[in-house]
């Protein structure tokens, strides 16, 4: 687990996407790019014989060489470009290389595919809607016909959005997320009934259909029918629907029909709870309390943002996470200065190890945005894997200047940990778990508190204390990778529990299988365990989604060494070594560099020098 000692709430901190290619592993990086020209060998030659050019005749004469045309060549070295990318994991690079070749050749479908998929990852909306007027409407991509769909209805052109849509072929949930633009657009248009008809039109699969409630209630508050509006709120509470967005609305159109108290009554559990999330609603309940009248006059760009909002995260946990982003990235395009949007959307990113994409959309939202605690906590841990320092004193500027926030508060609590100040982080932990018992939250909103000091107290050489609050940490949250990948690793690198680390570990990389951290403590829970072929092959692939994390070039070292290719893990633990690890770290690196690992009596090569050393 890289950097088992910083922070154990959050990601272990890796980018999803490579650096630059220097800093790649050598061997992956040739590997990537073997594999990115294997397949073009093979099909570059008859591709590019159909159109010959031979210097100084019209056409190639059998058995001459064949030459590339220009346009040709272009392609080739896009496509090449295109798969090194994607070899490497960077898909920026990647979607611009996608996309230059099917500008070079806009007939050509499969580069169309290509290039449409490896845009949609990244969000660059505009670049897909470009390259979707470019091929006819029966091949377009399903959400690149969306993306078309947004780009009419952002600039208002509402006939437009209809049209686009027509005929069109879609999954159930993106069926659902299209009908509900047809009736923002609708509503644009002034034809509020129509719009309420085709929001009400049901897919016949009960997920989906509830996940429109709070998105049907948003346009009936704007076609003026707020009691309606309000019954559907009040529904789709009941189903534990939680969208901050959508709740601060209800809120407001509570207010504004002058039902204050229960404006309060919703407000108040929200914003008092021990969640991250509570100090999105803190704002909402001073303005109830204070008298507010509520304003549900809201611009049509921000009404449909917010409804199409409620709408994609009332259906995420039943959809996979890149079509969750996906559906964001539409909002995105729509409304790019919409806070509510860019907040939801870069912590989806964040959650899912995206950092690179998410860093700007959460650094655009306004201080004035009741997101904004929720989304300064995300981003700061994003500076931390550049300037753990400059982390810090964002997160005590954020106490100092919001100094009852829960979200705050616990930032710098874990801003502590994650630097190593573990006796200050212990008692910051304390006190809000004191707190919590005091306001009775329950287990499932105290389990990151727990979580916070059993780190700290299992750094500070506690591990009895610490264990028992990793396990009510688990216990609480037994699904949380970043618990699992904790718990696993300390398990795992004392010898105990084998089997049970393991397995929470196998958990937590089903649950996030693109973090290096995780894989790296799969990998050596598998070397503690005596497997260490299989353990130098998961650390490989850990060091490739996690080239600049010094605990992973040590582990993949000492798996390296274990397995005879001494040379091999010299080269990793000097790499380890130029990737900033602690002083403790250091130190143990130089030993290994100087010395080796020690022999393990544990396997029989080794038991053999050990006993020759003491019979000499």
């Amino acid at each position: 687990m890289a950097l088992r000692g910083l922070h154990p709430l959050k990601k272990q901190l890796q980018s999803l996407w490579s650096r630059v290619v220097f800093r790649q592993k050598p061997n992956s990086a040739a590997r990537a790019l073997v594999f990115a020209a294997l397949p073009l060998c093979f099909s570059a030659p008859q591709a590019f014989a159909q159109n010959p050019v031979q210097v100084g005749s019209s056409a190639a004469k059998p058995g001459a060489p064949v030459l590339l045309q220009r346009s040709d060549a272009d392609i080739f070295a896009a496509t090449l470009a295109g798969r090194y990318a994607q070899g490497v994991d960077n898909p920026k690079l990647a979607a611009q290389a996608w996309a230059r070749a099917f500008f070079r050749r806009p007939s050509d479908l499969e580069l169309y595919d290509r290039a449409t998929a490896a845009n949609l990852e990244v969000g660059n909306l505009g670049m897909v809607v470009r390259m979707a007027k470019l091929v006819a409407p029966a091949q377009r991509s399903p959400k690149a016909v969306l993306a078309l769909a947004v780009e009419a209805l952002g600039q208002g052109r509402y006939q437009d959005v209809a049209r686009t849509l027509d005929g069109q072929k879609f999954s159930p949930s993106l069926t659902q997320f299209a009908n509900h633009l047809r009736a923002y657009a609708l509503l644009g248009q002034g034809q509020g009934p129509k719009a309420i008809d085709l929001a009400s039109q049901v897919t016949g699969i009960s997920e989906l259909d509830d996940a429109a409630l709070m998105s049907r209630a948003m346009i009936l508050a704007r076609a003026k029918r707020p009691q309606e509006a309000i019954a559907l709120f009040e529904k789709a509470r009941g189903l534990q629907q939680d969208s901050p967005a959508g709740l601060r609305f209800y809120s407001q159109l509570l207010l504004s029909v002058g039902q204050r108290d229960k404006a309060e009554a919703l407000l108040s559990p929200l914003a008092e709870r021990g969640s991250v999330k509570a100090s999105a609603f803190t704002g909402a309940l001073a303005l109830a309390r204070a008298g507010d009248k509520g304003n549900v006059a809201l611009n049509a760009q921000d009404h449909v943002a917010i409804g199409m909002l409620t709408l994609v995260e009332a259906m995420q946990d039943s959809r996979p996470p890149t079509e969750t982003s996906d559906l964001l990235f539409l909002l995105a395009f729509l409304h790019p200065s919409s806070d509510e949007v860019n907040a939801a959307l870069g912590q989806h990113l964040a959650s899912h190890g995206y950092d690179e994409l998410a860093e700007p959309l959460l650094e655009r939202v306004s201080v004035f945005s009741p997101d904004f605690v929720a989304t300064r906590t995300e981003l700061a841990w994003l500076i931390y894997t550049r300037d753990p320092n400059q982390a810090l004193l964002n997160a005590r500027e954020l106490v100092a200047k919001n100094p009852t926030n829960f979200a705050a508060m616990t930032l710098l609590a874990d801003m502590l940990s994650a630097n190593r100040l573990d006796a200050e982080a212990e008692a910051a932990y304390h006190s809000l778990i004191k707190q919590g018992e005091a306001a009775n939250w329950s287990s499932a909103e105290t389990w990151p508190l727990y979580f916070g000091r059993g780190g700290a107290r299992e750094r500070l050489g506690r591990w009895p204390e610490a264990l028992s609050d990793l396990r009510l940490a688990k216990a609480a949250a037994p699904n949380q990778p970043n618990v699992l990948n904790y718990l696993g690793y300390a398990l795992a690198d004392r010898g105990e529990n084998l089997d049970e680390a393991l397995a929470m570990l196998r958990n937590a990389m089903r649950l996030r299988p693109r973090s290096g951290a995780i894989l790296d403590s799969y990998g050596w829970a598998l070397f503690k365990s005596g497997r260490h072929e299989e353990a130098a092959t998961m650390l490989e692939r850990a060091a490739s989604l996690a080239p600049n994390l010094a605990e992973v070039a040590d582990h993949l070292g000492d798996v390296y060494w274990r397995t005879g290719r001494q040379e091999e893990a010299r080269l990793e633990w000097r790499r380890a070594l130029s990737l900033t690890p602690t002083a403790e770290q250091t130190k143990a690196l130089e030993i290994k560099l100087s010395d080796g690992l020690p022999p393990d009596p544990s396997r029989a090569a080794d038991a053999a020098i050990l006993a020759q050393t003491k019979s000499n």
